[in-house]
């Protein structure tokens, strides 16, 4: 009876077979094909080495030629004699020394010949006349007028079996102007048979100079006849010719072939190139190497026919789950550099305006004579304003949101102020909608806790600013109370409101990334789908937790717990929370301790770099308290010219994000340029590691855009008053009293957000500490010089724009409605503003058909706002100069002793000197035409330190009124 034969066993020896097949054609191939690659490497190198060889032995046999040539060429008797032919005396010396030179030859061989005569002599035969149009001697013209050194040619002469090669020498006047030339004829016939000799038989070798022409070769006639080197060898892409010309002297190039190798390689000494090529032979596969891989590939292939299938399916399995896991390595990749630039440029965006907010309320908070009224409007704008940048911060911080790695920030805080904060932010929230905010808060709630007091206000933002988002009319309430934990404090807010309500798949989802329900109804509602997502993970971070009710239709609750430290201390009580029922809580008004004692400094200089007007115009306005010399600058190349001209600062602050050349950029170039005084970034990039980054690019420091005063003073302490130990003393020594008495001998430039008046005068009571105090509050909307200078970055926008259009310049389009934005914004304008951030996302995408389409509307509304802010200006100047030029009787000798005191301290780049003179001007009545030259002149050094310009104004104003100049 037959035994039952197993089918696999014949599918397995047919897979078997048919694998072992394939591996033996795959392997012979890959084999075969590495082999090539390693006799290509080791040919080729070969090939180069034979080049090298080559090119020494030629350079070697013709190197002592060419030198005695062009010191022939240079020699001042054959020179004289070449301008002179007809001189019998030079002749005879000229003869003479020719001989000398031909003794110094190798081959005893010498030829001369002028351009006067065109007689060709040559060793001891007779002279004939070159006649330098035949094609012939293009070596003639060759050498007179496309030669500076030295040149090589060759020819071969089949009478006498001959190869002579040529070194050719011009010889000038001393205008530079050729008169001749001098060379010799070398004999290199055994030379290049002997070069060829050793040539293996299936090498293609040969020599050819700067014009293609073969200059060396086994087959003589090649040389005879000038064959171009590409007629002979084609296989090169490009040309052989085109490859050679571009290899630096003393390269070596090697160029792939179908079935060889090509080597092309350089002769610096005679202008010349080489070239080799070996095509394959079966031969070269004839080695050790190939009857091992043979022995190898029997035993590889026996194992892997018995565990090919096993060890196939595991590593695909591998290489797909490992492909999967790259894939998605590289798409988080990319969403995370996407993430990060998004971030970068909105936290820019969001900062760059904030920074004229808090900057203009701290300024104004220095003030000691604040009515309550504008004092509390002033603190809750600089309150909110810095409760929502704290906001941005969270939100911009890119690390944070991926990693969720939220560090907090523990201080002991003012319970009741943190809840008005939050309160009369979002309050203004509510516009002109129907809705009732209300609050109801335990009157035993503690008055001090400790905890991360800016976390849990934008808890509290977000679930605020949702409440009030989603409704539309009704109510709003926010409710506080406590309970204890241990030694610890629970912390209860909840949020009712009579809004939209959550269907109940939207209230699973409520909590995740970049959620936001029923998007179909509230698609015209801002908002980001951040904030519950982030809420949350604060929420957590506290060892809290959120909940939330909600019916669709009817509104929501959120209710939100988090763990905080207790702090001993009394409860709010029922005056407290009426207040803040009431929404009149006033609170200390310097809580935020804005209101610091900014030691006079006047010893010291800084310079502002940015690009921003508003901003340079805030900080000024901050720097101004401490009466330091302050220069400003409006761009990182200013920056660098101030520097070049000698300009040394004790800080610089320099704005991160400019165009053309950014902060880093700028300081790089500084320091590179030797710059050792101290940096200071100011940045509205504040992405966690900037400081770090800042550090490495050549900063000492740096001040988060809106500047906040304790920062800046701290900065301001640490570099320029511990620099000057002595003066800081004397200041700081200063009696109140005293200070107010100095006080009132000086004068405000709240005017011109300048800070205090500073006086170069000998007298000790202007050196004394002054109190920092600005007299009069400071419209900065309706400030005439702000306008002014809007009106003038206006009216250059719109040039650009029309021209970027033109040009479909999407990248100036972008960066000119950027700037346009910002402006916009510090005049008020937040319509016009809105429309130019519309228009720079357009750019960003490059739909300059958009564009194209849509910007006349924006440049009109430019038009009209410069037509509207010139006439507020023009009614200013009319205020202060009158009418018309016959109203008024102009003091000339005032005028000329003032404006000749500005030119001598423009000379000395002594601003302050400068700008008291021009204060001095301003207290008197001028003629408008006076006046608007006046204010060209404080512009062009408050806004830019021209110094140079403001002398010349100030002279062309002197020569217009015909002024005397006066000498001091």
């Amino acid at each position: 009876m037959a035994k039952n034969r197993n089918p696999m066993n014949g599918k397995f020896i047919i897979f078997s077979s048919v694998l072992f097949l394939i591996i033996v054609a795959g392997g012979s191939l890959a084999f075969f094909f590495s082999m090539r690659q390693i006799i290509r490497i080791n040919t080729t190198s070969e090939l180069s080495q034979m080049l090298e060889i080559k090119r020494i032995k030629l350079e070697t046999y013709v190197k002592s030629e060419i030198t005695i040539v062009r010191k022939m060429g240079d020699s001042p008797l054959i020179r004289d004699y070449f301008i002179h032919p007809a001189d019998e005396n030079l002749r005879k010396q000229a003869f003479k020394e020719i001989a000398s030179y031909r003794g110094a030859f190798d081959h005893k061989s010498v030829y001369w010949v002028n351009d006067v005569d065109k007689i060709f002599h040559i060793d001891d035969t007779a002279p004939y006349t070159v006649d330098p149009k035949s094609p012939d001697n293009y070596w003639y013209w060759m050498t007179l007028y496309r030669t500076e050194s030295y040149n090589i040619n060759i020819n071969y002469n089949p009478d006498i079996d001959k190869i002579r090669l040529w070194v050719n020498a011009p010889v000038f006047d001393d205008n530079k102007k050729p008169i001749g030339m001098v060379g010799t004829g070398l004999d290199l016939s055994e030379f290049v048979h002997a070069l060829f000799d050793d040539v293996d038989d299936r090498m293609d070798f040969y020599f050819f100079n700067d014009d293609g022409e073969i200059t060396g070769a086994r087959d003589i006639e090649l040389i005879s006849t000038k064959m171009k080197i590409e007629d002979k060898m084609t296989a090169v892409n490009g040309g052989i010719l085109a490859v050679a010309q571009s290899l630096t002297p003393g390269e070596t190039r090697a160029l792939a072939m179908p079935h060889g190798n090509l080597v092309i390689s350089t002769i610096p000494q005679l202008k010349w190139y080489s070239i080799v090529s070996m095509s394959e032979s079966i031969k070269d596969y004839k080695t050790s190497m190939t009857a091992l891989f043979l022995v190898v590939l029997v035993v590889i292939l026996l194992i892997f026919v018995i565990f090919n299938v096993f060890v196939s399916v595991f590593v695909k399995s591998q290489h797909k789950t490992m492909a999967s896991l790259e894939q998605a390595r590289n798409e988080a990749e990319m969403a995370n550099r996407s993430k990060s630039n998004f971030l970068t440029t909105m936290s820019h965006e969001i900062r760059t305006p904030m920074n004229a907010i808090i900057g203009i309320a701290q300024v104004q908070l220095q003030r000691k004579d604040l009515p309550d009224d504008y004092a509390t409007a002033l603190h809750t704008i600089y309150s909110s304003a810095n409760s929502q940048l704290g906001i941005v911060n969270d939100l911009l911080d890119m690390s944070k949101i991926e990693t969720g790695k939220m560090v907090l920030v523990p201080v002991e805080y003012d319970t009741p102020s943190l809840i008005n904060d939050a309160v009369q932010l979002n309050v203004v929230r509510i516009g002109s909608k129907q809705i009732e905010f209300t609050v109801d808060i335990d009157e035993n709630l503690p008055s001090k806790l400790y905890g991360d007091e800016l976390r849990i206000k934008q808890i509290l933002n977000n679930l605020l600013s949702n409440a009030i988002k989603y409704t539309g009319k009704g109510s709003v309430k926010l409710s506080v109370g406590y309970s204890r934990s241990g030694d610890d404090v629970l912390l209860r807010f909840s949020i009712e409101d009579t809004g939209q309500g959550m269907k109940p798949e939207d209230k699973e989802r409520l909590f995740s990334e970049y959620m936001r329900f029923n998007a179909r109804a509230n698609r015209a509602t801002e908002g980001t789908g951040l904030g519950l997502n982030i809420t949350k993970k604060l929420v957590e971070m506290m060892e809290g937790t959120i909940d939330v009710e909600s019916e669709y239709g009817k509104g929501s609750v959120f209710t939100v717990t988090v763990r905080q430290k207790s702090v001993e201390c009394p409860v709010i009580g029922a005056s407290v929370v009426e207040q803040l029922r009431k929404f009149a809580f006033a609170g200390d008004r310097h809580a935020a301790n804005l209101q610091i004692t900014a030691e006079p400094m006047p010893y010291g200089n800084v310079l502002v770099v940015d690009d921003v007007a508003t901003n340079l115009y805030v900080a000024e306005g901050l720097l101004g308290l401490y009466q330091l010399k302050i220069e400003t600058a409006d761009s990182g190349f200013a920056a660098i010219r101030k520097t070049e001209d000698g300009g040394v600062y004790d800080i610089i602050f320099m704005d991160h994000m400019m165009p053309h050349m950014d902060g880093i950029e700028t300081t790089l170039k500084l320091r590179d340029m030797g710059y050792k005084g101290v940096i200071v970034a100011l940045t509205a990039n504040a992405i966690v590691g900037n400081d770090e980054m800042f550090m490495q690019n050549g900063f000492d420091g740096f001040i988060s855009k809106p500047i906040d005063v304790r920062q800046l003073n701290e900065i301001l302490s640490k570099f320029i008053r511990d620099k000057y130990p002595e003066e800081a003393k004397k200041y700081a020594a200063e009696t109140p009293e005293t200070a107010g008495q100095a006080e009132a001998g000086s004068q405000s430039r709240a005017d011109t957000c300048q800070g205090p008046e500073q006086h170069n005068g000998t007298d000790q009571d202007q050196k004394k500490m002054k109190v920092l105090n600005l007299s009069a509050p400071v419209d900065y909307a309706a400030n005439p010089r702000l306008l002014k200078f809007f009106c003038q970055d206006a009216e250059a926008a719109i040039a650009t724009l029309r021209e970027t259009v033109k040009n479909s310049d999407a990248k100036l389009f972008t960066i000119t409605v950027h700037a346009m934005k910002s402006a916009l914004a510090n005049v008020g304008e937040s319509e016009a503003s809105a429309l130019a951030a519309a228009l720079e996302s357009v750019g960003r995408s490059g739909d300059m058909g958009y564009i194209s389409e849509n910007i006349d509307e924006f440049i009109q509304t430019l038009e009209s706002l410069v037509d509207k802010f010139r006439g507020a200006g023009s009614a200013d100047a009319a205020e202060n100069g009158g009418a018309g030029d016959s109203g008024v009787a102009e003091d000339k000798d005032y005028l000329a002793e003032q404006l000749q005191i500005v030119r001598s301290a423009c000379d000395d780049y002594d601003d302050d000197t400068a700008n008291a003179a021009l204060d001095r001007l301003k207290e008197r009545r001028w003629k408008p035409s006076t006046s608007e030259s006046l204010e060209k002149i404080r512009d062009a050094l408050f806004v830019y330190s021209d110094f140079e310009g403001v002398a010349e104004q100030c002279k062309v104003l002197q020569e217009s009124k015909s002024l005397k100049s006066l000498s001091f």
